[in-house]
C-alpha cells in the first residue's frame, strides 16, 4: 500500500579489491615498463645493422653481443613473471613434493656463482650441515640460487658471502649474509616487492630483473617458511629462512 515499514542497508567494504586493483595497475605498468626497455634496445641495434650503418667486423659483433644481453634479459624476465603468475594463483598446489636435500643445493648453487663472483674478486664461503626438507626440489633451488645470486650481485669488489645451513629445533635454517651495498631501513620493508629495486642503476647494470625476492617470498610461503632481513647500509645484508617442521 505504499507505507514505508522498514530499511535495508547494504555496506559493501571495498577495501581489499581497491588494493588489489592499485597492486594489478602497478604490475601492469612496471611489466611494459621492463618488457619495452630491451625491446626496445634490441630493436634499435638491429635496425643499424638491417641499415648498413655498422660496417666494421668488430662493431658488429659488439651490436650483436648487446642485443644477446638483452635478449637474455628479456627470456629471465618473461619467465620471472611466468613463474609469480602461476604462484599467484589460489588454487596452486606444490607438486612432486619430497624430502630435498639443501646442502646440495647450495654446493650447486655456489659451484654456478663462482665465475660471476670472481669477476669482482668475491669470496664464497659456507659452513653446511646436512639438512633436508620436504617441498618441491625445483622451487627450493630456486630460493637458495636467487638468495646466493643476490649476494654475489650485490656486494663490493674484493667482499665476502657467507653460506650457512643449519637445523635448529628440527627446523631447517638457511642463512646467507654478505659484506656488500646493504639495504637502509626505509627499504627493508618493500625488497620483496615486485620490481622494487632499492638501487635502480645497480639492477639494470648486474641484469637484475626485480623480481627475484618476489619469487624467493612467495617459494617460502608455499613452503611453511619465515624470511627475516638484517641489513646495514654499506656494511651488507643477512637474510634468514627458517623451514618450520611443524607449523600450523
Amino acid at each position: 500500500s505504499g507505507e514505508l515499514v522498514g530499511v535495508i542497508c547494504l555496506l559493501l567494504d571495498i577495501t581489499a579489491q581497491r588494493k588489489t586493483e592499485k597492486l594489478r595497475q602497478e604490475f601492469t605498468a612496471n611489466v611494459t615498463h621492463e618488457l619495452k626497455t630491451p625491446l626496445t634496445s634490441i630493436s634499435g641495434y638491429a635496425e643499424m645493422i638491417e641499415n648498413g650503418m655498422v660496417s666494421k667486423k668488430d662493431d658488429i659483433q659488439r651490436f650483436a653481443g648487446r642485443i644477446h644481453k638483452e635478449a637474455g634479459r628479456l627470456i629471465s624476465l618473461i619467465s620471472d613473471i611466468m613463474k609469480l603468475s602461476k604462484m599467484d594463483d589460489k588454487a596452486y598446489q606444490i607438486e612432486g613434493v619430497k624430502k630435498v636435500n639443501l646442502k646440495d643445493m647450495v654446493i650447486e648453487s655456489v659451484e654456478l656463482l663462482e665465475m660471476s663472483a670472481k669477476k669482482n674478486n668475491i669470496s664464497i664461503h659456507t659452513e653446511l650441515e646436512d639438512v633436508t626438507c620436504v617441498g618441491n626440489e625445483t622451487q627450493l633451488y630456486e630460493l637458495v640460487f636467487n638468495l646466493c645470486d643476490n649476494a654475489v650481485r650485490y656486494n663490493k669488489t674484493n667482499g665476502n658471502v657467507y653460506v650457512t645451513l643449519t637445523r635448529i629445533n628440527n627446523n631447517a635454517v638457511l642463512q646467507v649474509k654478505d659484506t656488500g651495498i646493504g639495504i637502509d631501513k626505509k627499504h627493508q620493508g618493500r625488497i620483496f616487492e615486485r620490481f622494487y629495486r632499492v638501487d635502480k642503476s645497480r639492477s639494470k647494470e648486474t641484469g637484475g630483473t626485480g623480481l627475484g625476492l618476489a619469487i624467493v617470498k612467495h617459494i617460502a610461503e608455499l613452503h611453511n617458511a619465515e624470511i627475516a632481513v638484517e641489513s646495514e647500509l654499506s656494511k651488507g645484508t643477512v637474510i634468514t629462512v627458517t623451514f618450520y617442521s611443524n607449523k600450523s
